[in-house]
């Protein structure tokens, strides 16, 4: 049975890792990926090429969808623009999903995500899953994943500060709140993507997933 995966984020520290293991796995026969820019070629690969993420998007089969979108309110440049992103981008996905008949949604959220926060970060995150949940899509996937530990073009101090700090105090450290390899969680959203019953996974059941 052929197996179709769209990966969104695909340039971002997970959405990258996620689609060299999409193109390494062989139970996966095509991976499309919007991307804004051109990615080296691969024969499993179909690269949607537009600046503007929703006008990339286009009529097409996927059995699941992986989405890794998101950015921070620094590197956006504002609130307004960092919402885009990590809410509307992501919505605007799953109306596609919707509309064109996808089985599985997978979304990369954050611990704390709250539609009620006072955090505008967590507060974002919230009315995304809200907002997805609303859409009714078959099997809905959502990840709370702790802070990531990998390689990131952008430095991140306070990041860096916060994994070293929970890495040296891991004893103590409530597992939700323990830093995760980057790699773990790609793992888990590839596994994820083949599983028909929806659910919402933090730490230990992410590391289980990427066991599978």
């Amino acid at each position: 049975m052929s197996f179709t995966l769209l990966i969104a984020g695909a340039t971002g520290l997970i959405g990258k890792k996620t689609l060299e293991l999409a193109l390494a796995d062989p139970s996966i026969n095509k991976v499309i990926a919007p991307v804004r820019k051109k990615l080296p070629d691969h024969p499993k690969l179909e690269q949607w090429v537009d600046s503007d993420f929703a006008k990339a998007l286009r009529p097409g089969k996927a059995d699941a969808v992986i989405c890794c979108l998101g950015t921070t309110i620094k590197k956006a440049g504002s609130k307004e623009a960092f919402r885009h992103v990590d809410h509307d981008l992501v919505i605007t996905l799953g109306k596609w999903a919707k509309e064109n008949g996808v089985g599985t949604f997978c979304v990369v959220s954050s611990m704390g995500a709250d539609a009620g926060s006072s955090i505008f970060y967590n507060k974002v995150k919230g009315e995304m899953e809200r907002d997805l949940f609303a859409l009714q899509l078959p099997t809905l996937h959502i990840f709370h994943p702790s802070i990531l530990k990998g390689p990131r073009e952008a430095v991140r101090i306070g990041e860096r500060i916060g994994i070293a700090a929970m890495s040296a105090f891991s004893f103590i450290t409530p597992d939700n709140y323990k830093p995760m390899p980057y790699d773990t969680l790609a793992k888990a959203l590839i596994s994820a993507s083949k599983i028909k019953t929806s659910g919402t996974y933090t730490y230990r059941k992410i590391f289980e997933l990427a066991g599978r």
